[in-house]
């Protein structure tokens, strides 16, 4: 061969590689993230962040930046939000609904991001009308939800992830328990496949029993997601409460619903709800539960 010929195939060689190496390089900067990548670290940073805002009481300007913070979130993650802005018993409701298109959902996943106004369960009876700070009792699924907004993979079936307004103020008076998911229940037209409330899911010692009003495949399949997933002992699997919450509404539509709650939480309603309270381990045993189960109805 001539020196020609060789500079030639060096030539080509060469530049065969650039081919190839740009086309690698341009495929790493557009990957998607791995499916099971939930991020507790940046979970629990979420519930510090909402609780820096003070009550989220509706009406209260905790409320305002809350909302506006999770808009932000959301569609930084790649997520069309929209408001549903609505009315019970003379409140402003406002619901967020975070989808990633137009398709209807078959799966929403739910939480309340309110706040109760009153501290009523507080063994401080002096600070029984001081609000509650809410790390666990509202902080900790809005962490969760907002975590599986950056980790769900585009190729997931259909979800919206959904952010209710004044779960948590039922019992005093001229309110009442889960008036934002009611709304949402009553407004909004769909019909998902399953729906799935998060609520109470950060306490350090986690214990989530099987609610007894949840559909009963459904929370077979997501805690047999957990116990292979090696999360069977926050997951047990055992009944024990009975919920009224933000999955009553859609069970009373006919809409199958779970809701995973762990009721066994001494600062509920209490001005000790910190965010010392919730654990990331905790967290991260729910988000991965329910990313796993996602993709689960996926493939």
């Amino acid at each position: 061969m001539t020196k020609r010929a060789v500079s030639i195939y060096l030539t080509l060689i060469g530049s065969l590689l650039i081919l190839v190496l740009g086309l690698y390089a341009a495929s790493f900067l557009n990957r998607k993230p791995d499916s099971a990548s939930f991020d507790s670290s940046h979970a629990y940073a979420d519930v510090q962040t909402q609780v820096t805002f003070g009550a989220r009481i509706p009406g209260s300007q905790g409320h305002a930046q809350i909302r506006e913070w999770m808009r932000t979130e959301l569609e930084s993650a790649g997520w069309m939000v929209e408001i549903q802005q609505t009315e019970r018993m003379g409140h402003p409701i406002y619901n967020i609904i975070a989808k990633r298109n137009t398709e209807p959902p078959q799966i929403i996943l739910g939480a309340h991001y309110d706040t109760r106004m009153i501290a009523d369960n507080d063994p401080d009876t002096t600070k029984r009308n001081e609000p509650v700070a809410g790390a666990n009792d509202g902080a900790s699924g809005v962490a969760v939800l907002l975590e599986l907004a950056r980790s769900l993979p585009d190729n997931s079936v259909p979800v919206w992830l959904v952010f209710f307004d004044a779960e948590d103020n039922g019992r005093i008076e001229g309110w009442d328990w889960i008036l934002g998911s009611r709304a949402f229940v009553e407004e909004i037209p769909v019909q998902p496949q399953a729906v799935i409330i998060v609520d109470m899911i950060g306490d350090a010692d986690l214990n989530i029993y099987l609610e007894q009003n949840s559909n009963v495949t459904i929370r077979t399949e997501i805690w047999s997601t957990a116990e292979k997933l090696g999360y069977g002992k926050q997951f047990i699997n055992q009944e024990k409460f009975s919920m009224e919450d933000d999955h009553t509404p859609f069970l009373e539509a006919g809409i199958p619903a779970v809701d995973l709650i762990d009721f066994d939480y001494p600062y509920w309603h209490t001005t000790q709800d910190t965010p010392d309270k919730v654990s990331a381990e905790s967290l991260q045993a729910v988000g991965d539960t329910l990313l796993n189960w996602i993709m689960e109805q996926t493939k």
